[in-house]
């Protein structure tokens, strides 16, 4: 059985502003967002940073890269529920709320 094309991810500000983008497997969850038109606040996009941090509402997301000596938080912290979204990838349908804001990016 193959992996589908892609997968619906959901993005929730905290207003409960709520968005849906797809996200090909293997791609971050921040370019993901980007393609799509959505600009997550992030910093270094390897992981060291955590400003992509978001609680992971529902679904599953993996790891796309071990996780960098240097960073504060693993890329999946099954403790709090909180991922970096420069360093998953959906592994299903997703909802995610980050912690930073967002917002739609200027064309």
């Amino acid at each position: 059985m193959s992996a589908p094309a892609a997968y619906r991810v959901g993005l929730i500000a905290a207003d409960g502003t709520r968005v849906e983008f797809d996200a090909a497997p293997a791609q971050s969850l921040v370019k993901a967002a980007a393609r799509a038109g959505y600009r997550i606040t992030s910093g270094c996009l390897q992981g060291r940073c955590a400003i992509c941090r978001a609680q992971l509402v529902s679904g599953t997301v993996l790891p796309l890269r071990r996780a960098s000596p240097n960073a504060v938080s693993a890329a999946l912290n099954k403790v709090d529920g909180l991922v970096l979204l420069c360093s998953v990838t959906a592994a299903s349908d997703v909802e995610v709320a980050p912690l930073s804001a967002w917002r739609v990016a200027p064309t």
